[in-house]
């Protein structure tokens, strides 16, 4: 993993489905559960951020098999 940023006990608490990556040009981990991916998914897209939307569901299949 590329560019791992340190991340505080509160942070570390919250990731729940476990691996985590930066390759993909922003810092992603994968979810609990596909109802939590599509969750992130339709925050991002409804945020504007089409772009990270794309890489994180890029994430999601080649990373978290989803």
């Amino acid at each position: 993993m590329n560019g791992m940023q340190k991340m505080s006990q509160k942070e570390m608490e919250m990731v729940t489905g476990g691996k985590c990556n930066s390759d993909y040009g922003y810092f992603f981990c994968c979810p609990a559960n596909a109802d939590d991916m599509v969750a992130t998914i339709e925050n991002l897209m409804n945020s504007g951020q089409k772009n990270k939307a794309s890489k994180y569901i890029q994430f999601c299949y080649e990373d978290c098999g989803y």
